[in-house]
C-alpha cells in the first residue's frame, strides 16, 4: 500500500446513518502512540471488545456484531458495523 493511500485510509470518515454527522473508525486493542498519529480520525476503544445488539433500521431485524464506526456527534453517538 502506498504512503498516500495509507494516509487517506487513516483519515477516512463516514456520515452517520442516523444524524448525518461525521463518524470515525473504531480501533480496538492496545494502541501505540505512532498508530494514534497515523490515525488522527479514529476512536480508540481499548482492549475490551463488547458485541452489540441493535435493530437494523431498514429491515427491523435484530442483529449483533462488534461496532466498527462511531458517530462523533455528542448528541447521537450511534455505533455500527
Amino acid at each position: 500500500m502506498t504512503e498516500d493511500r495509507k494516509t487517506k485510509k487513516a483519515a477516512a470518515t463516514r456520515k452517520c446513518p442516523v444524524c448525518g454527522q461525521e463518524s470515525w473508525r473504531i480501533i480496538y486493542g492496545m494502541v501505540m502512540p505512532d498508530v494514534m498519529e497515523q490515525n488522527p480520525k479514529a476512536e480508540f476503544a481499548g482492549c475490551v471488545i463488547v458485541p452489540e445488539v441493535r435493530i437494523y433500521p431498514a429491515t427491523g431485524k435484530v442483529e449483533g456484531s462488534i461496532a466498527k464506526w462511531a458517530c462523533q456527534n455528542p448528541e447521537c453517538r450511534h455505533r455500527w458495523w
